[in-house]
């Protein structure tokens, strides 16, 4: 990637704003002719309702939205919004704050995670053809909870139908990465093409000692071979509803949705590691080539009953289940650090899955000023099962009988790891908003609040093979080597292992009260104000323990802590359909459950280890946010905003040296951090015939769209303070005492947060016709270099920083008939530059990659019949 890409994309977004901005004498006009009237244009005009009645700086994404930019998931949606990244293809980082400071719910009701790593979920989940919208709010409200450092996502289901429908919709698509080309792949379970293990991979029956009463299965789960043309990529949707009006002035709506989606990958790029030299250079310590191939099978429906008691009275009942699953084979060769060829061939299951229903009720009071009362109750469940977690060693002698068995090979020896994970949540709200005049002045009271039950209960296990392989048998396939036969004659026998000295099984919950209470006036007709005060209580409690070893249960000191969190936003329309917002907060962030848990997990999208800290504390945050906004017609503005975060006790990652050669990556509070940045945003729409009378034979009655935003941020993570840290070796039984050392060395001061990039653009052109309904649009996006994995100090190796792929889209969405019927074709083209992704490290003007791939484009097609 050139390091002046993102200086053209900038250039050409500020550029293409400022060309379009209307001069005073075309400040009005629209993509639409209005009527001549001498009425008194008021002040804002051109303001969006949703705009004027809330202070807070939010963005709004609807169905229009999610067909125009082609998205089929929420994490894939966000990305087009100001300020907004992914990480890993599912986790949003909001402003250049890493996925641990967002905050998202379902109608307002956290969202359970299925990720061992984190507590909040992965939005590659949610489909958005099961959502009405997703609000981002990025400035805090006392309505949210406390734990707000980037912003708040809500998704919101699809509201109850005026009508009776049946919609029923297919898809497809080619990748020239993975369709029709070879790819890795292994048997598996007869049902994996549903997204169910039919019970192959379930957990042999285990002995006092934690042991396998009998062998693994060693074929359908551990052989790889080859598909010389992997399949298109498909799934489908069924959606209906309908309304049902009483005699007795009640309505009842019902919606349902059910989707299956079938999909490959294969990746195939570098996989090495890097080192210092003799002299104090980067030098290729491990070189290798990796080689992927995922196969992951989606489900998801949801259901919606309400009831419309009357006019202003609501009840609805919500259910939702995903649910994801994976199989990957992946196989990595290459010359190791002692000059030896090897192979590492790998497969792995994995289940995620959120299941959660809501009560949720609205309700408005006339004799009160039409004040609302809602409220929600909520239960979920995530869980996520990696059951035959396999690798195997294999190594070239070269002499020319090739890969052969290497048993114990050193440091990667050859392991089978089960894991679970079940994380569950209660949550109750409940919100009042008073309308009410004092004098000529109105005012609106909001207060309420809310309870949340969080639990999370781990394990994980981990089998190895030891003995002595004779030499005739290592020239065999691997389910010979490890069949039933050898084991039953005693040449090799299960052992536990890959957990010694730290605890396999872990236990989190964490229990919230906040309450708030809120006012909101118009001071001056132009001058909007809205404060407030939230009081939040906690409570988290993390324990461990031995499966095997007795007694071994250890509860850590809870972290109970209790906050008041003010904010205060305003408003103040100066001048025709000028607006500018003023924002002022202060928020918390808690650790995540698996941050606190002194136990070893391995991340499989990138091979690392991470150990968690038990003496994590809360973190804080200081926001402030201004936002300039022009309005220059119907949902046509420009705008320029600045924010600027001072975070207390931030959690961040650091290089591990507690487990021998394999390093881990574990988390501190760092002392203090900084952030801040820039956000411009621009939207212009245009009759073409009013613009270029000369495509009026072609693109008459058709509207021009410009969509574009930037982000400009920076961060400083100080190292001036002491830390503390998990020790290297971990037993439950005797307690765990922290070890407190510098921060300065464990990682560079002045460093960026990880995961915070300096440049996001996002470009949107298109034609749309509104009658029609029809639309095509090319987008691009852009992320510029981050830090992926923080700097080892002790061992002098610099950060590993990724480059995500430049993104240039086409999407297209047609409606037709056809006999009567309605219709809609969708098609897209993904990655038209075909560009890769890459990760890397620099120090004193050399780079080493360590990993890198290529996405591949991507043509898509969908069909959709509405009944």
């Amino acid at each position: 990637m050139k390091p002046t890409t993102h200086s053209y994309l900038a250039a050409l977004l500020i550029g293409t704003a400022l060309t379009q901005i209307p001069s005073g004498a075309n400040a009005q006009d629209t993509a639409s002719p209005s009527p001549v009237s001498d009425e008194v244009i008021s002040t804002g005009v051109f303001i969006p309702n949703e705009k004027k009645i809330t202070s807070e700086i939010t963005t709004v994404l609807d169905e229009d939205t999610f067909a125009q930019i082609g998205a089929g998931d929420i994490a894939s949606a966000l990305t087009r919004v100001t300020g907004l990244s992914l990480s890993q293809g599912k986790f949003v980082i909001v402003r250049g704050l890493n996925e641990r400071y967002s905050y998202a719910t379902l109608n307002g009701a956290p969202l359970p995670s299925p990720e061992p790593l984190r507590r909040v979920a992965p939005l590659d989940l949610f489909p958005t053809s099961v959502l009405a919208d997703v609000v981002v709010q990025k400035t805090y409200s006392p309505e949210f909870s406390g734990e707000f450092g980037g912003g708040a996502i809500n998704l919101r289901t699809r509201a109850l139908p005026d009508e009776k429908f049946l919609e029923l919709s297919i898809n497809g698509s080619y990748n020239t990465t993975t369709t029709n080309r070879k790819g890795l792949v292994y048997a598996g379970s007869d049902s994996d093409w549903l997204g169910f293990d039919d019970g192959l991979r379930d957990l042999p029956a285990l002995d006092a000692n934690g042991v396998p009463t009998r062998n693994f299965e060693n074929f359908d789960t551990l052989v790889i071979d080859t598909d010389d043309a992997l399949p298109f990529n498909g799934g489908g949707r069924l959606s209906a509803g309908n309304r049902f009006d009483l005699d007795g002035g009640q309505s009842i709506g019902v919606l349902a949705t059910i989707g299956y989606d079938n999909s490959w990958e294969t990746r195939r790029g570098e996989d090495n590691t890097a080192n210092i030299g003799g002299n104090g250079e980067l030098v290729l310590l491990d070189s290798g080539f990796r080689e992927s191939t995922e196969n992951t099978v989606s489900l998801n429906g949801m259901l919606g009953i309400g009831v419309e008691l009357d006019e202003n009275n609501l009840v609805q009942i919500v259910g939702l289940a995903t649910r994801q699953s994976s199989a990957e084979a992946r196989i990595i060769t290459g010359e190791d650090r002692e000059d030896r060829f090897f192979r590492q061939d790998f497969t792995e299951w994995f289940e995620r899955e959120v299941y959660m229903g809501q009560l949720l009720g609205e309700h408005f009071i006339p004799s009160l000023n039409d004040a609302e009362v809602t409220w929600r109750a909520s239960y979920a469940k995530a869980a996520r099962d990696a059951p035959y977690e396999r690798r195997v060693n294999y190594e070239n002698f070269e002499d020319g009988l090739g890969f052969r068995f290497q048993f114990n090979r050193p440091g990667t020896n050859n392991d089978i790891r089960f894991s679970e994970l079940d994380d569950t949540t209660l949550d109750l709200g409940l919100d009042f908003a008073v309308p009410f005049d004092v004098g000529a002045r109105e005012y609106e009271i909001k207060f309420g609040g809310a309870y949340l039950d969080k639990s999370r209960d781990s394990a994980q296990s981990d089998f190895r093979y030891f003995g002595t392989v004779p030499a005739q048998l290592r020239e065999s396939r691997i389910d010979l080597i490890l069949s039933d036969a050898v084991v039953d004659a005693g040449v090799l026998e299960i052992r536990r292992g890959g957990t010694t000295g730290f605890p396999d099984l872990s236990f989190a919950t964490l229990e919230t009260f906040g309450g708030y209470v809120a006012l909101e006036t118009e001071f001056f007709p132009d001058l909007r104000i809205s404060g407030g005060l939230r009081y939040e209580t906690s409570q988290q409690e993390t324990a461990i323990e031995q499966s095997l070893v007795g007694g071994s249960y250890f509860q850590f000191d809870p972290l109970d802590e209790n906050y008041l969190l003010p904010a205060v936003t305003a408003t103040y329309t100066f001048a025709d359909n000028w607006q500018l917002r003023l924002a002022a907060s202060k928020t918390i962030n808690r650790p995540q459950f698996r941050e606190l848990t002194p136990s070893i997990f391995v991340n499989t999208d990138t091979d690392d280890r991470f150990v968690g800290n038990p003496f994590l504390t809360n973190s804080e945050s200081t926001n402030i946010d201004a936002r300039l906004e022009y309005y220059f017609g119907a949902t046509q503005f420009i705008t320029v905003g600045g924010f600027y975060k001072d975070l207390t006790n931030p959690i961040e990652e650091f290089i591990f040296n507690g487990l021998g050669e394999s390093n881990a990556t574990s988390f501190i509070n760092a002392p203090r951090a900084e952030l801040y940045g820039l956000e411009l945003e621009f939207e212009k729409k245009f009759a073409i015939s009013d613009k270029f009378p000369v495509l009026n034979t072609w693109l008459g009655g058709q509207d021009f769209v410009i969509r574009s935003n930037y982000t400009y941020v920076d961060s400083s993570v100080s190292a001036d303070g002491m830390v503390s840290i998990t020790p290297p070796s971990v037993d439950p039984s005797r307690g765990v005492t922290p070890v407190t050392i510098s921060a300065a060395g464990l990682y560079t001061d002045g460093r960026k947060l990880q995961g915070q990039s300096d440049h996001l653009v996002n470009l949107q052109f298109g034609i749309e016709n509104y009658e029609a309904g029809w639309d095509v649009f090319l987008l691009v996006n852009y992320t510029s270099e981050r830090i992926r994995a923080v700097e080892d100090l002790s061992n002098g190796l610099p950060s590993i920083k990724e480059q995500l792929p430049i993104s240039l889209d086409l999407v297209a969405n047609v409606p037709f008939k056809v006999r009567g019927g309605d219709y809609e074709l969708g098609f897209k083209i993904q990655n038209i530059l075909d560009d890769r992704y890459e990760a890397s490290q620099t120090l004193n003007g050399t780079s080493i990659i360590i990993d890198d791939y290529n996405v591949g484009t991507t043509v898509a097609a969908s069909l959709k019949r509405r009944f």
